[in-house]
């Protein structure tokens, strides 16, 4: 079952009040990139999370401009237009791409690694100076096309969420990769990707065009290395060097605020004429994936987004089951009217948890391996002045406790946002807030410590609903579960989604 939104308001929940749907996609909705004030807090444990700093510039773009910048990577072009830039006052370092991989101890497994760059730089996931060697896993020249990191459960491969390279996957936007803890082997494991070194002969011309197409389209063919635009007005295109057995073509098409996308199945050893693929306003991919213990299968968050009549952004999203041998999908059961956010599995193996909100509550959810409905885990009643939504919980290594991301939004006159970090006892009859946050912070993308004894996190300022977005700045802190103190792991304003090793030791 998926769960159905409006980009615009609607009417939900008591006293008529109008509501948002929170759990925004983040592709093609508008992007508020807010740079996170200067706190002064050093890496050691603190009382509390810097206090939120008033007056804050917002700097606004359409997540319609992140799609083209990876484009741009992907296929430069002299006439692409960058994004806009938030300059901080004091340069922060950033990761730069390299030709080859850092040199690492052989079998290296880092205890952690989290994101870095700037948004409108190179960011990479990288093992940071103090967890040793500092290295850089990814070797990408996006701007900050991240949007969750974790390990496997017996730590031998990290996953992750990308738009990188997506123009070479069927038809998502943004998909999952794995690579061994050491950077290697990294491979598109969603969307039908076909590595170019891995297609095989023959190969062929494919001639088409593009219909229904608004913008500059450009077009490639599963286990071609490049794009190939198409012609302006007739949106006639040529690719040479199709490999014969490529299963699928596939066109993306930049409009003035929107973006028009198509794929059409390939068989071209019957049918090698020329082809024609249908565009329209619309995408899907994958926000967060989370692995079974045995490794063969995981859990994500997959959406899909379309226009509605009124030209407004509508958009699914759906808990799905992923094989990764077979590559078939099976989609969690929830009760009609709910919304998901998203997944994780259990250490033993034998039950996901999610977290689901309808009109009046916030839930946890437990589903068997199957994707099963195994009912509600716990729920928590909207205030009266609140929305409440329960986003991406994350099972402890030992199981006995789910940590996840308590959702406010006040909506009662000037709305506002915040994030909180919340535990629950794997029964549900333990609940404790870790981090309270101020209005407009915003703790998110938890990763437990070692022997459960704390919780990293990602922490930033947004006066505005990030939903699926990454924020323009932010910092990697921890809080300990039973003390409730905090420290500060990064001040550079461009670390992201920390990952701990299920192994590591000291985290």
């Amino acid at each position: 079952m998926s769960s159905t939104a409006s980009g615009g308001e609607r009417r939900r929940g008591r006293a008529g009040r109008c509501l948002r749907e929170i759990a925004g996609l983040g592709l093609f909705l508008m992007l508020m990139l807010i740079p996170i004030a200067a706190t002064g807090c050093r890496s050691t444990e603190q009382e509390g999370l810097p206090t939120a700093t008033p007056d804050i510039a917002l700097l606004e773009t359409r997540t319609e401009a992140q799609l083209a910048a990876r484009l741009t990577a992907i296929a430069p072009s002299p006439t692409a237009s960058p994004l806009p830039t938030d300059v901080p006052d004091t340069p922060v370092p950033t990761v730069e791409p390299t030709e080859t991989p850092t040199p690492l101890p052989t079998g290296f497994v880092p205890p952690f690694v989290l994101v870095r760059g700037q948004p409108n730089e190179a960011a990479n996931i990288v093992v940071p100076e103090w967890a040793e060697p500092a290295s850089v896993l990814t070797h990408f020249t996006e701007p900050l096309s991240f949007y969750s990191v974790r390990w496997s459960q017996d730590g031998s491969r990290l996953y992750f969420v990308s738009s990188h390279d997506f123009a070479y996957s069927r038809g998502n936007e943004r998909n999952v990769f794995a690579m061994r803890p050491d950077g290697a082997e990294l491979a598109m494991i969603t969307g039908e990707n076909l590595p170019p070194e891995d297609a095989q002969g023959p190969f062929v011309v494919v001639r088409g065009r593009v219909t229904g197409a608004a913008g500059s389209c450009k077009v490639t063919a599963q286990g071609m290395a490049g794009l190939v635009d198409a012609d302006g007005i007739t949106g006639q295109f040529v690719l040479e060097g199709v490999p014969e057995q490529a299963a699928w073509v596939r066109a993306i098409c930049q409009g003035d605020s929107i973006t028009y996308q198509g794929s059409l199945d390939l068989n071209l050893a019957a049918a090698p004429g020329p082809v024609e693929i249908p565009v329209s306003a619309g995408g899907s991919g994958w926000r967060d994936v989370s692995s079974s213990p045995d490794g063969q299968r995981f859990v994500g968050t997959y959406y899909e987004w379309s226009l509605d009549d009124n030209d407004e952004v509508i958009y699914q999203l759906q808990g799905s089951l992923y094989d990764l041998d077979t590559g078939e999908y099976a989609v969690l059961e929830f009760p009609e009217g709910m919304t998901f956010h998203g997944a994780s599995w259990s250490p033993d193996g034998e039950r996901i948890v999610g977290g689901l909100s309808d009109e009046e509550k916030a839930y946890l959810w437990l589903w068997d391996t199957q994707g099963v409905s195994l009912g509600e885990l716990l729920q928590v009643e909207n205030p009266e002045d609140q929305i409440l939504t329960i986003v991406r919980p994350v099972w402890s290594q030992d199981g006995a406790w789910i940590a996840y991301e308590l959702h406010r939004w006040y909506w009662w006159a000037n709305e506002r946002f915040r994030t909180d970090l919340v535990v629950a006892s794997a029964d549900g009859q333990t609940v404790n807030p870790l981090v309270e946050t101020e209005w407009g912070w915003h703790t998110t993308h938890l990763s437990w410590g070692s022997g459960a004894e704390r919780v990293f996190f990602q922490y930033f300022q947004s006066e505005v609903d990030m939903g699926g977005l990454m924020p323009a700045r932010a910092d990697v802190f921890s809080v300990d579960v039973e003390s409730r103190e905090t420290t500060r792991w990064t001040e550079d304003g461009a670390s992201y989604l920390p990952a701990v090793h299920p192994s590591a030791d000291g985290f």
